[in-house]
């Protein structure tokens, strides 16, 4: 058994470090203040211009001149005084820094290294206590160091147990919670990651409504998608001379005088006439010029021919059928 040290540092001598005798200025500076004032004075009610210009200068060269040798004096006496006191310092440093510096270092390394093993043994313990309970609460998924446990010479052991305890009964009961919930597998594997309770169930409430609302979207897309095929499909039984050509309500187009110079052509293509066209089972009623109508007719058949096509490339079966037949 280590015998226990016990030691008392000698008393310090209040005479070990004294003054002896302040340093005493001798100084004369207040007789020479009424005339540093009046040269300053004179100095500053000198008018600057253009001509004055090399007096004012003069002047200022002169009042720095006299405050350099004053400031001179200053740093003499300072010197002087400072000389002793750094002559102290420089023995202070030898005798007392350099003896008690080094030795702090040493204590404070070895303190460091006790500390150091009673923490590790002080964690050792708390973390094996950490692993009773998560196996006791079926948690073993929870990690030692996601309770954020700081294992300090002041702590104690009953402290940093009880602050375990707290966190892996409070993930007991989450789970408690969870496993009594609908969709109870997706909750967990959020609270696994992010283990807060409510931020879980949050998560997973907002992706089902995503999930929700795409399969909404992609329910309507497929509505419209079968719609457009059913619109495809009832081309089918359109007879091509519901395609044909629009007519005026009541009379043929005009027929054109083949006398006619070019320019009477072009003003009657221009002609704005009302027609009737027949397109899928619904007629439209039209108005626009010749040639306009002319060109709606042109579309509908590149629309029929497209129809066909795409019959044909999905292996459709078509054939042209007339009213009559």
């Amino acid at each position: 058994m280590e015998k226990e040290l016990t030691t008392t540092a000698p008393a310090m001598p209040e005479s070990l470090i004294v003054v002896q005798q302040l340093p005493i200025i001798k100084e004369q500076l207040h007789s020479i203040k009424a005339q540093a004032q009046q040269s300053v004075d004179e100095a500053l009610a000198l008018a600057c211009t253009e001509e004055s210009l090399k007096v004012v200068k003069e002047r200022r060269a002169e009042l720095n001149r006299d405050r350099k040798d004053l400031d001179a004096r200053r740093m003499a006496v300072k010197k002087q005084i400072m000389q002793p006191f750094e002559d102290f310092d420089a023995v202070y440093k030898e005798c007392v820094t350099d003896v008690y510096g080094p030795a702090d270092e040493k204590l404070k390394a070895k303190i460091a290294d006790v500390e150091d093993g009673l923490r590790a043994d002080k964690e050792k313990k708390v973390s094996a206590y950490f692993s009773e309970l998560v196996k006791a609460a079926g948690v073993e998924w929870v990690g030692y160091s996601d309770v954020g446990i700081t294992v300090t010479m002041t702590a104690s052991l009953k402290s940093l147990k009880a602050k375990v305890k707290d966190y892996v009964d409070k993930v007991s009961a989450d789970v408690g919670c969870i496993n009594g919930m609908e969709n109870a597998p997706e909750i967990m594997a959020e609270y696994k990651q992010c283990r807060n309770l409510a931020v879980a169930i949050n998560s997973v409430s907002q992706r089902k409504d995503r999930i929700a609302r795409e399969e909404a979207e992609r329910k309507q897309r497929l509505e419209a998608q079968l719609r457009a095929q059913e619109a495809e499909k009832a081309v089918l039984d359109v007879a091509e001379e519901e395609l044909s050509a629009p007519q005026v309500m009541g009379t043929e187009p005009p027929v054109m005088d083949e006398q006619k110079t070019e320019d009477s052509q072009k003003e009657s293509t221009e002609q704005i006439m009302n027609a009737k066209f027949a397109f899928m089972g619904r007629t439209f009623q039209c108005r626009g010029t010749l040639t306009q109508l002319r060109e709606l007719k042109s579309f509908v058949n590149n629309k029929v021919d497209e129809i066909k096509k795409y019959m044909d490339s999905i292996g459709i079966e078509n054939q042209e059928v007339n009213n009559n037949g």
